[in-house]
């Protein structure tokens, strides 16, 4: 024990005796080889950070906060203070096209131009894009913006790595399988994108729309399908990396965000007055329309009111307030009325009477008059309906006659009235006559009965009266009973007795067809209805239409 407490004592009083050298020697050393010391330190300084970050993480926030703090709100006042220089300069900037879609798309979306101004330089602007070897957190590959460049792209390659790293892990301590998407800082953000052995880190500003991940992932996956062997196998030899083909998938995020836009070149304020000067003489022209067509419409209804004028064809025509007439009348007293009633209408500053006086020109009202008459009388015939309409000097005929005959007729007599010149008809069409009828026989008989007789004197009436030149259709059937032979001769008797009685007692020049059915007539059932099988069916075949 005593042994002990003497070697305890031994060593107390020796480092009593070094302990002032070695602080001097310390103090030197760090004097004349700082950099050395501080080159050494550094991989352990951020290890030290992270495991502080990890089991003290509030402490180091309220020790960097004073810090933090203040770098924040110098960096937002900066960023905000040029972003209204910016704003201010573009209002400034005279009138331009630019200025002026700026001002109506404002107007449209209902909001300031200043709020239209601050969305428009909110636009992306990716400012650099890095390749990070996920394992090594090596710089596998970078491109960046021309007016954006970074001062040390492999120090914040490693610095992504740690960050990604810690956050991964946290996420993995609380459960969680999510990976780091997005480093916010100031007006700036940095996207991560993972795949493979590798992942993406793309330093952008302003806001990102939906179209920005598309195409980094689109990248990413590009960079992954095509260069994924080398990658992985990638163990800090550079050459054995196809460097130039992954930087040149690379610009092309660059390239589709950050290509300058064409400053919109200011015009003469004069070029401008054009489209509303267009405008304005679209404006007059369709007033000046309106005013004609109003002038127009109020010749037509004065000559409307004055019944001797009203029965003439008259065109009217206005074109700057001139109005011109043209068309003919029987007398000048109509010509000179005319005048006068226009000459009331104040709009009117010049007027073209071309009236021509034809004094040999038939009052329409009298043709009119003189059409409507004839067809009256025409039309108590129960198998003629006419009418018609005159515009004059053309008679226009609709409906139906009983024959072309009649049609014929009806044409001459009106080709006589004096004012008609010329005459459609082709709206006027033949009516046709329609005659299905049954004649019925006895058993073994071709006598005609009385009701048979009946019958085909209203046929030969309706043929008569219609004047038909049609031809007169006789189809026999038979009950299918007895000799075939003798039902033979009773229906060409049948059909000659009907043929005889159309001559005698109609005294009928049409032609008559027979044909002889050795069947009963369609839709008869023979065992129920065996009677009407014997008959004669009689038809006209229509021979003009």
């Amino acid at each position: 024990m005593s042994h002990e407490k003497q070697h305890i004592n031994e060593e107390e009083a020796l480092q009593e005796a070094i302990s002032p050298i070695v602080n001097r020697l310390i103090d030197k050393n760090f004097e004349n080889s700082g950099d050395k010391i501080a080159s050494q330190m550094a991989p352990l300084i951020g290890g030290a950070i992270r495991e502080q970050i990890k089991s003290q993480k509030d402490d180091v926030v309220d020790a960097l906060y004073p810090v933090m703090g203040n770098m924040i709100s110098k960096f937002v006042t900066k960023s905000l203070e040029e972003l209204l220089n910016k704003i201010n300069t573009q209002i400034q900037n005279g009138l331009s096209i630019e200025t002026i879609k700026r001002k109506i798309k404002a107007k449209l979306k209902g909001v300031s131009e200043s709020e239209l101004l601050i969305q428009e330089n909110n636009q992306t602007k990716i400012k650099a894009v890095l390749l990070i070897h996920k394992e090594s957190g090596t710089l596998l590959s970078q491109v960046e913006n021309e007016q954006s460049q970074l001062n040390d792209p492999d120090m914040l390659a490693s610095m992504m790595t740690a960050i990604r790293s810690f956050v991964n892990d946290w996420a993995s301590n609380n459960a969680t399988h999510s990976e780091l998407g997005e480093i916010e800082y100031g007006g700036n953000k940095i996207i991560i994108e993972a795949s493979g052995y590798s992942y993406l880190s793309v330093i952008t500003e302003g806001a990102i729309s939906p179209h920005i991940y598309k195409e980094i992932r689109e990248v990413l996956e590009d960079i992954v399908l095509n260069y994924a062997d080398e990658i992985k196998k990638f163990n800090g030899n550079f050459d054995k990396l196809p460097k130039d083909a992954i930087k040149e998938k690379l610009q092309t995020l660059i390239n589709n965000e950050t290509q300058p836009q064409s400053s919109s070149k200011k015009m003469h304020p004069l070029i401008f007055i054009i489209p509303f000067l267009l405008i304005g003489y679209l404006c007059y022209a369709f007033y000046q329309d309106y005013v004609d067509y109003r002038i127009q419409s109020e010749i037509y209804k004065r000559l409307e009111q004055v019944p001797a004028l009203s029965i003439y064809k008259i065109n009217i025509d206005v074109k700057d307030k001139i109005a011109t007439i043209d068309g003919k009348v029987p007398f000048k007293y109509h010509k000179n009325l005319l005048q006068e009633n226009i000459q009331e209408i104040q709009e009117i500053q010049e007027i073209k009477n071309n009236i021509l006086v034809t004094p040999t020109l038939t009052d329409p009202l009298q043709v009119s008059s003189n059409i409507a008459y004839f067809l009256a009388g025409l039309n108590q015939d129960k198998h003629t309906n006419l009418s018609y309409s005159f515009d004059y000097n053309t008679l226009t005929l609709y409906g139906i006659v009983k024959n072309t005959t009649i049609k014929n007729q009806i044409l001459q007599e009106l080709q006589k009235i004096k004012g008609i010149q010329n005459i459609n008809y082709d709206n006027v069409t033949i009516a046709t006559l329609t005659i299905d009828a049954n004649i019925y026989f006895t058993k073994g008989s071709s006598q005609l009965s009385a009701q048979a007789q009946t019958i085909l004197l209203d046929i030969i009436s309706k043929i008569n009266n219609f004047n038909s030149k049609d031809t007169i259709v006789l189809n026999s059937y038979s009950d299918m009973i007895g000799d075939q032979i003798i039902n033979e001769k009773l229906a060409k008797k049948r059909l000659k007795d009907i043929s005889d009685f159309f001559k005698d007692m109609g005294n009928l020049q049409n032609k008559i067809g027979t044909q002889i059915h050795f069947s009963a007539p369609p839709n008869i059932d023979l065992k129920k209805e065996a009677h009407k099988a014997r008959c004669v069916n009689i038809s006209l075949k229509n021979e003009e239409k």
